[in-house]
C-alpha cells in the first residue's frame, strides 16, 4: 500500500504541471474560438443590417423622410442587437415565430417584395434559434432583392428539438459555385452563420428556376 502511495504521488509530481499545462491550452483554445464565433457573428449582422441600409439609403438619399425612417429604424435594430440579444440560458426574449414573422415582414416593408410566412408550432429564441432567424432573413433580402420574383415564400417548423425553415423564390435563379467571393450575404451571412451555430444550410438553385433555401438546427434543451 505504501508503495502504491509513493508511486502515486511521484506520479502526480511529474505529471501535475503537464496536466496543468495542458487545461491552460484547451481553455485558451476554447476561448479563442468563441472569440473568432463572436467576430464572425458581428461581421455577418453588419452585413445584413448596417451595410444593406446603407445601400438602400443611398438608392432613396434625394427622399429626405425615407432616408430619416431607415436611418431610425437601423438605430432601433441595432441598440436591440446589441442590448437585447436572446440568452440561451436567460428564458427571456420573444418567441422563435415571432421573430421569423418580425424579420418577414421587416424585408417585405424594405424591398416592395410580398412574402407569404407560414410558421408551424413556436418556441423560446435562443441564441441558436436567433441564428436560424438571422440566416433566414438574409435568405429573404437577398431574393428580394436578386430573384426579380413577384412574391417569396417562407415556412418553417419550430418544433422541441429542433427548426426546419424554407425560403423559396420562383424567380431567375443562380449558380452558387458562381457566386464572387466578395458577396459576403450568402456564404457567410448564411452558410458561414449556420454552421457556426451547429446547424445547416442547403442551397437548391438553377440559373432560370428559382431559389430554394433550407435552413436547420438542432436546439439546445430547455
Amino acid at each position: 500500500m505504501a508503495h502504491a502511495i509513493v508511486i502515486v504521488v511521484a506520479f502526480m509530481v511529474v505529471a501535475g504541471p503537464w496536466f496543468l499545462r495542458l487545461a491552460r491550452s484547451l481553455s485558451f483554445e476554447r476561448a479563442a474560438r468563441i472569440r473568432e464565433q463572436e467576430r464572425a457573428d458581428v461581421a455577418a449582422h453588419l452585413h445584413d443590417s448596417v451595410l444593406q441600409t446603407l445601400a438602400l439609403i443611398q438608392t432613396r438619399s434625394s427622399d429626405g423622410a425615407a432616408v430619416a425612417t431607415l436611418a431610425r429604424r437601423q438605430e432601433r435594430a441595432l441598440r436591440r442587437w446589441l442590448f437585447e440579444r436572446p440568452d440561451a440560458h436567460s428564458g427571456e426574449g420573444d418567441t422563435i415565430g415571432t421573430a421569423l414573422e418580425l424579420a418577414a415582414g421587416e424585408v417585405e416593408e424594405l424591398h416592395g417584395v410580398p412574402i407569404e410566412a407560414v410558421i408551424v408550432g413556436d418556441g423560446r429564441l435562443d441564441m441558436r434559434a436567433e441564428a436560424l432567424v438571422q440566416a433566414t432573413r438574409e435568405a429573404m433580402t437577398n431574393a428580394a432583392k436578386f430573384a426579380r420574383c413577384e412574391r417569396i415564400d417562407l415556412y418553417a417548423e419550430i418544433e422541441a428539438t429542433r427548426i426546419v425553415a424554407f425560403v423559396r423564390d420562383r424567380g431567375v435563379g443562380f449558380d452558387a459555385d458562381a457566386v464572387p467571393s466578395d458577396r459576403r450575404g450568402l456564404r457567410d451571412s448564411i452558410l458561414g452563420r449556420m454552421r457556426r451555430h451547429g446547424g445547416r444550410a442547403t442551397v437548391h438553385s438553377a440559373p432560370g428556376e428559382g431559389t430554394e433555401i433550407e435552413l436547420l438546427i438542432e436546439l439546445q434543451p430547455a
